[in-house]
């Protein structure tokens, strides 16, 4: 009998269990918990295979036990990095290109989100706008026409106002509705957005035109058209849906170039003369203060968007 019974205490240390009989530290009357330092051995990871699938299987079911393994994990360092591991992959959210630039420059977290958080454009928009360019950038050098350069001052600026109607109308913007309603209201975040994809888009139209055949400052020549027509599409858009916005922008800048044809100047245009950059600022600042006249459009659902928060509530 004396040996049936070293044999089964055997066994459930073996297994991860305590036997039948009392031992030194073991409560009286609950002898299947595992020992403290059974548990301590579990929690250091020095348990056979066996016994470690035994003490597991006991601890899922049994809350008296997890409660006294919690502390004796808790100082196991390798496990708490481990932990911190998990809940940063489980709880960080994971982040675009554009919200991971914007955290690195110092834009707070909120304001980062909201900029990246663009249905409209993707990074299939940003590739086809640079192969766009690099094909304008291409013909101005090679085709040995003096008009070719004016191929580019057309693109970069319509691209930056159709890239912020994108991201900040209605129409491509699901969750537009809830800017309405949101702490930050919806002028900011149109602000916020709208800044961003013009940052990404004075990058791409500056990489761009290092490349032209012409002096430093034509190359420049596209910027202040850029902030005209980005200025123009933000003003409309308050009032207007995003498709019309981008229509009405770009007839009038067709009729800009059109008005500004020249093939006597560099570049086709009068677009690059001192006068005719100082006209466009002066219409860019007229719609901002427009845009500002008028931003409480931004802040109040159309029809449309209030049938889609009651299809949705």
């Amino acid at each position: 009998m004396t040996g049936r019974r070293d044999r089964e205490a055997g066994e459930g240390r073996v297994n991860g269990v305590r036997p039948a009989d009392p031992r030194p530290g073991v409560p009286d009357g609950d002898p299947s918990h595992p020992t403290t330092a059974l548990l301590r051995a579990y929690a250091n990871r020095p348990l056979p295979a066996a016994a470690r699938d035994a003490v597991e299987a006991h601890v899922d079911q049994c809350a008296d036990c997890r409660e006294q393994l919690a502390p004796l994990m808790a100082d196991d360092p390798g496990l708490t990095a481990l932990w911190q591991r998990v809940d940063h992959a489980v709880d960080e959210p994971d982040r675009s290109l554009l919200e991971r630039c914007a955290l690195r420059v110092g834009v707070p977290e909120d304001a980062a989100r909201l900029c990246a958080a663009m249905p409209g454009l993707r990074r299939s928009w940003w590739a086809g706008a640079a192969l766009l360019l690099l094909l304008a950038v291409a013909a101005a050098r090679w085709s040995g026409s003096a008009s070719a350069p004016l191929l580019y001052f057309a693109l970069v600026p319509a691209l930056s106002a159709v890239g912020v109607v994108t991201v900040t109308g209605r129409r491509f913007d699901p969750a537009y509705v809830w800017l309405a309603v949101s702490p930050l209201g919806g002028f900011r975040v149109v602000l916020l957005r709208a800044a961003a994809v013009q940052l990404l888009s004075l990058a791409l139209g500056a990489a761009g035109a290092a490349g032209l055949p012409l002096p430093f400052l034509a190359r420049l020549g596209w910027l202040v058209p850029s902030l005209m027509l980005t200025a123009l599409c933000l003003a409309l858009s308050s009032r207007m849906d995003a498709l019309p916005t981008i229509g009405l922008t770009l007839a009038a800048w067709a009729l800009c170039l059109g008005a500004t044809y020249n093939t006597d100047l560099p570049a086709a245009t009068r677009m690059l003369l001192p006068g005719t950059q100082l006209v466009m600022a002066g219409v860019a600042l007229l719609a901002a203060g427009a845009l500002v006249a008028l931003r409480d459009g931004f802040d109040r659902p159309t029809a449309r968007s209030r049938t889609t928060t009651r299809r949705a509530a």
